[in-house]
């Protein structure tokens, strides 16, 4: 019963237009900091704080959150936020218009505003402990079968191919990417879809996932529906 209306919602709830999506990536990072995470400054793999630092950057406290980077790669930024996509920009359909494929990731960002909309969705972005964001880059989401965990008390693991979530964000991982696949056409397998459906059933959204979403929807024009479902 539940699948049944999680299929009846993706289509009978409409999605309303992004209104008011920054023009650059320095801009969106900037309203994601301070306009949406101002009051929650705690990373997502990792549950790491972070002090704002710069226009919109932050330093990781490592120490208190029990992070240990020191035997993975990307030890410099160990202790830098990066804003994260969730669904790597790699993977949306930006990649496939002519500003990328003719110029770069960076030429759609100044030119198209189709890119815009879709490579600065807010609800695709999270604060992220900056080697994590990189160890990840543009792998896709799996459970990886007997992977041990490589730094220290962040439950984060990885290879080549894969990036586990922890069991405590998975349903908000999920929410994002079923969001980007309904709002912009992102290709996920079937497999994938079922997945995502489970883990995002398994781990119903929090308060402040609530939270972050109606912040969203002001400031952007329009709220992750499959966030909104747990309201109804």
């Amino acid at each position: 019963m539940k699948l049944l209306c999680i299929f009846f919602l993706m289509f009978s709830i409409n999605l309303v237009n992004a209104s008011s999506i920054p023009t650059s990536w320095s801009k969106t990072k900037e309203v994601a900091r301070d306009k949406v995470y101002f009051d929650h400054a705690i990373t997502k793999y990792c549950g790491c704080s972070y002090e704002p630092k710069g226009v919109s950057g932050g330093v990781i406290d490592n120490i208190a959150c029990g992070y240990d980077g020191s035997e993975a790669k990307y030890k410099n930024a160990i202790t830098v936020l990066d804003w994260e996509h969730v669904v790597p920009a790699s993977l949306t359909p930006a990649k496939q218009m002519a500003c990328w494929v003719n110029g770069s990731r960076h030429v759609c960002e100044r030119t198209s505003k189709d890119a815009q909309a879709i490579i600065f969705d807010l609800h695709n972005l999270v604060p992220s402990v900056g080697q994590t964001n990189r160890i990840r880059s543009d792998t896709r989401y799996g459970i990886i079968e007997g992977e041990a965990r490589k730094l220290g008390q962040c439950d984060f693991e990885w290879t080549d191919d894969i990036t586990e979530p922890s069991e405590l964000i998975r349903g908000d991982m999920a929410r994002i990417w079923l969001y980007m696949s309904y709002k912009h056409d992102v290709d996920i397998s079937e497999e994938e879809y079922l997945m995502f459906l489970r883990w995002s059933l398994s781990d119903p959204p929090d308060e402040w996932e609530f939270i972050r979403n109606s912040r969203i929807k002001e400031l952007q024009g329009n709220s992750n529906i499959f966030v909104d479902m747990f309201i109804l």
